[in-house]
């Protein structure tokens, strides 16, 4: 018997070294923890009075800052936002502009190149007597100029001239035309 109560007293005393932490389900201890504490005078009067507040999940949100600042914080973010949305507004189509523009640039500089090399092949003597020889039939002296004349094709009848036009329709008005107009016998 001895034995258990030597025990018996080792367990008590390692519960009174263990520190006790209040239970968080444990609705006694929470309701002490969350009496709102007023301050009192120096006779020990309460100067406020004493309320079960819980405001845990409150503090969680705002990390004990007041409704009042979290307002104005909230108000002053709000305004910075609006300041700042017109000027980013701005500036990204400003950028989208600048873009293409820059774009259009590019462009405008090949065409500029491409019109330059023209320009350039225009000034060459030799594409100036080719084009002499082609278009104006120009020939050097002591060239005999050969001028080859084909004859003009006979003209099309009114028949091919409609068979041309209903070959060139879309399948669906040459379709309403054969359901549309009567056979001609």
């Amino acid at each position: 018997m001895s034995g258990s109560r030597m025990d018996r007293a080792r367990t008590e005393s390692r519960r009174a070294e263990t520190p006790v932490t209040p239970d968080p389900l444990d609705t006694a201890a929470s309701v002490d923890d969350n009496i709102d504490r007023s301050p009192r005078d120096e006779a020990g009067r309460d100067v406020g009075s004493t309320a079960v507040v819980d405001d845990r999940p409150r503090r969680r949100l705002v990390r004990g800052m007041s409704p009042k600042r979290a307002v104005l914080l909230a108000m002053v973010v709000s305004v910075v936002a609006l300041t700042l949305a017109v000027p980013l507004r701005t500036y990204f189509s400003q950028q989208s502009e600048s873009d293409q523009l820059a774009g259009a640039n590019t462009s405008l500089r090949t065409e500029v190149s491409e019109l330059q090399s023209k320009v350039d092949e225009q000034n060459d003597p030799a594409y100036i007597q080719a084009q002499a020889r082609d278009r104006l039939q120009f020939v050097m002296p002591g060239d005999k100029a050969v001028v080859m004349q084909f004859p003009t094709p006979p003209a099309k009848s009114d028949e091919e001239k409609r068979a041309e036009r209903r070959a060139g329709n879309a399948w669906y008005t040459n379709l309403l035309d054969s359901v549309s107009t009567p056979v001609d016998r």
